[in-house]
């Protein structure tokens, strides 16, 4: 089964998985976006519709059966991956598990890591992806034959109906029946789609990288490390008069030339030890002057305080605006993470949450991907017809309203 490469190197998950983590702001608006794309979980309802028209959802606790498969499956841990995965690379590929008894029942729903997963070329009779290759060298190497795992894939636009036929439980288009009765396995392709993308999505956030704001970002701090480690810090320039050591030592009375060696280096230190030392902050500096015949000043002594250009604020500007386009790309406010440095960046409580609810209406598409897999698992096992899933928003509330959040099903 020949595959079809992710990327040029066939490492692209690898590629941006790398980059996302070399970067604060691409890091923390990624786990945001996940985080938030989970919400308060896969809740099974019953859907129906209230006297004023609207849709009503209720959470079901008393089946047995489905909450059996959950704790089976432990559905949290699964969905936060598929999460993760969907949030990187807009692929995802859960994999279904059927009874080997029967096979007419759904036993285990497993997610297969994007990183390690690869299509195989659309088969040339059937016009789609006939399997889904699965190998940890992907990305790495290219892996042998027996370190690949090959799993047969659903329809991606029928995928129930294409599972009921190869249970035999449907017919297909020429009215033939064909079970697969040896296949206990199946990979359901899901994804975000993006334009011309048929095999592995390109998400948005890309763009980020392709612009190569990325790149100016990572320039930043290495300017900044390079500058901090390089940059001569000087602030003061001591002069001393031509005379300074001869008045010194005729005051001392040291004519040993050892001595006056020993006590020149001592004079640096001590004039070192109280230009630094913060507890002579404030004080003065005393030194003789003297005039040429001339009129001019002649100081025994001259200290000049230097001027450092550099104040650290270097490039804070530059900072704040590609932390804003980083943002901008992970579809994420700023001020929702706390991105954006400066002064005065700060909303108040009424927007921030305005903000949260904005972003979470958008990701019901996203969540219904997401879903997908229960549908099928739903069909094929007989859940009850009145069962639908959600992934509930967690909305923030006002503090008049007694607490700081509530559960919202939509």
């Amino acid at each position: 089964i020949k595959y079809v490469p992710w990327g040029e190197n066939n490492d692209t998950p690898n590629d941006l998985t790398t980059k996302v983590y070399a970067s604060p702001i691409l890091s923390e608006g990624m786990r945001f976006n996940i985080l938030l794309l989970y919400g308060d979980g896969v809740m099974p309802v019953r859907r129906e519709i209230d006297e004023q028209g609207k849709v009503k959802y209720t959470p079901v606790f008393d089946n047995t059966e489905i909450n059996e498969f959950f704790e089976n499956n432990d559905i949290p841990g699964y969905l936060l991956e598929q999460c993760t995965d969907l949030s990187f690379f807009y692929n995802i590929f859960p994999e279904i598990v059927l009874n080997q008894e029967n096979s007419k029942k759904i036993v285990e729903l497993n997610h297969l890591e994007a990183m390690f997963s690869r299509w195989a070329e659309m088969d040339a009779k059937s016009k789609r992806i006939e399997w889904h290759l699965y190998s940890a060298k992907f990305g790495v190497e290219e892996p042998k034959k027996e370190e690949i795992v090959a799993t047969k894939v659903l329809d991606a636009k029928s995928p129930v109906l294409d599972l009921k036929r190869r249970l035999g439980l449907e017919r297909y288009a020429d009215g033939t029946m064909k079970p697969d009765p040896k296949t206990f396995r199946y990979v359901i392709p899901v994804s975000m789609p993006t334009p011309g993308r048929f095999y592995y999505q390109k998400p948005y956030w890309v763009s980020i990288i392709e612009s190569g704001w990325y790149e100016f970002a990572k320039q930043i701090p290495e300017f900044k490390k390079a500058l901090l480690k390089n940059q001569m810090t000087i602030k003061y320039h001591v002069q001393l008069s031509e005379n300074y050591w001869q008045i010194l030592f005729a005051a001392e009375g040291i004519t040993d030339k050892e001595k006056q060696k020993t006590r020149r280096t001592k004079e640096f230190d001590n004039i070192q030890t109280f230009l630094t030392d913060t507890k002579n902050t404030g004080k003065s500096v005393i030194s003789y002057v003297r005039h040429s015949p001339d009129g001019k000043e002649m100081a025994t002594m001259k200290i000049t305080a230097i001027e450092n250009h550099f104040k650290g604020g270097e490039y804070i500007a530059d900072l704040e605006e590609v932390s804003n386009i980083q943002s901008y790309a992970m579809g994420v406010h700023p001020s929702l993470i706390g991105s954006a440095p400066g002064k005065n960046k700060n909303i108040n409580g009424t927007e921030a949450r305005e903000l949260f609810i904005i972003k979470q209406a958008l990701l019901k598409p996203i969540r219904d991907r997401l879903l997908l897999p229960f549908y099928i698992i739903k069909a094929i096992n007989k859940w009850p017809e009145d069962i639908y899933f959600t992934i509930p928003n967690l909305e923030l509330t006002t503090l008049d309203q007694g607490t700081g959040s509530q559960k919202v099903i939509s």
